[in-house]
């Protein structure tokens, strides 16, 4: 609408309706932009009870004031609609209006909100199937989120999927990185929530535009912290007297040597442990991602396995790991850092980190390698875990100047 839009709301009565008693019907005027429309209310008075003047009933009794509050609900409905419909609609006209609060729209508008819940609902229902709690979990949060966003900036619970636009976005992105406290890469996988559900909402029709048009999406390269061989070594080789630390030890360093996040370790099963070609293998579908991950053990994975359990004796679906929450395990981890001499900030996520760079890929295991063990589906993903160091760089060139030899020597 434009700037100089016009809305009121006035209440008559209208005599020449009167009844056979001499009351009339109240009635509503709605004028928008110099367009009126009048609407009958289920209320009659006597043209001597009607204050002209402040558009209600006169006096002070008690029908006067149930009167009038229903005239005040009534205007206050109005109002309501009218925003509503100014979220929904490029012009309002004042049969609009009016029909919106009889309750007589020709179609109901979709509401953001109402389609997610939707879409969380149908991921909640695959959960196990074609999709993973992290999932249903992580547009739940981000479902939230926006709706806090709305109630703040909007004064609403809920919006049409129209108003949904490219200033919403960009003003929502603020609001996770500032109210919300999220870091950049945090704020855009908030934000592939919502565009989940607008490109949805394109794909049926129920908007037009692409409110994410010219935003970018893409994450920022993170340091993601591992151990280095003389880390993991001191690691190795710590004692204690305190079990809930050797344990700790032992699930963190069977992660370095297999590559498996918490969730993997926690739910693999006899079953995914396979004795084939004269050594055990691990072949498991990540929680995470459903890709596959196909890992031999080596000995000191398999000796982990070995002392918490007796592989033999388990049923196929018996748990193999009996690891502690993430939570315990991850304050642990801090305190194991700490008496192990080692600076960085450890959670269980570092052993994943470790076994890529460390335990692989400073040996000399090819990435395609690598990524099939992380069950990445895409070799990319491995780029970010397996870095090449400055160690293995200098490692790799001395070994090819050796190569070389003389070879490509150049001429004096």
């Amino acid at each position: 609408m434009s700037s100089k839009s016009t809305f009121s709301l006035v209440f008559y009565i209208n005599r020449t309706k009167a009844k056979k008693n001499g009351e009339c019907p109240v009635m509503l005027r709605i004028t928008i932009n110099g367009d009126a429309v009048a609407l009958r209310l289920k209320r009659f008075i006597e043209p001597d009870q009607w204050d002209p003047v402040r558009y209600q009933m006169k006096g002070r009794t008690t029908v006067a004031k149930v009167f009038n509050d229903y005239l005040e609900a009534v205007r206050v409905r109005a109002h309501q609609k009218y925003n509503d419909l100014l979220m929904q609609k490029e012009e309002v006209l004042s049969t609009d209006l009016r029909d919106a609060i009889l309750g007589i729209n020709n179609a109901k508008v979709k509401m953001i909100i109402e389609v997610w819940d939707d879409y969380i609902a149908s991921l909640k229902s695959l959960i196990g199937k074609e999709t993973t709690y992290s999932t249903y979990q992580k547009n739940t949060t981000a479902r939230n989120h926006f709706q806090s966003f709305l109630i703040k900036n909007y004064r609403s619970d809920d919006v049409s999927l129209k108003a949904v636009d490219h200033y919403m976005i960009t003003q929502f992105a603020l609001y996770l990185k500032t109210e919300k406290g999220c870091n950049h890469n945090t704020s855009n996988k908030f934000l592939q929530n919502v565009k989940k559900v607008t490109t949805m909402a394109i794909r049926h029709g129920w908007l037009l535009k692409d409110p994410f048009s010219g935003i970018s999406l893409g994450m920022k390269e993170v340091v993601r912290p591992y151990l280095t061989e003389d880390e993991l070594k001191s690691l190795m080789e710590f004692n204690s007297p305190f079990e809930r630390l050797i344990r700790v030890r032992d699930f963190f360093v069977f992660s370095c040597f297999t590559g498996l996040a918490y969730i993997d370790v926690k739910q693999l099963r006899k079953c995914e442990i396979e004795y084939h070609e004269e050594k055990y293998w691990i072949r498991t579908r990540r929680q995470k991602t459903g890709g596959r991950a196909n890992i031999p053990l080596l000995n000191v994975p398999m000796e982990i396995i070995r002392k918490y359990c007796n592989l033999e004796a388990l049923n196929p679906e018996d748990t193999v790991i009996p690891i502690l929450t993430n939570q315990k395990i991850n304050a642990y981890l801090k305190e194991l850092a700490d008496l192990c001499g080692i600076s960085k900030t450890l959670s269980f996520h570092v052993a994943r980190h470790t076994f890529a760079t460390t335990v692989t890929m400073m040996n000399g295991v090819p990435i395609e390698t690598v990524s099939k063990m992380l069950g990445h589906k895409n070799i990319n993903s491995t780029q970010h875990y397996a870095r090449i160091v400055d160690q293995k760089v200098g490692e790799d060139m001395e070994l090819l100047s050796r190569r070389l030899g003389t070879r490509l020597a150049l001429a004096n």
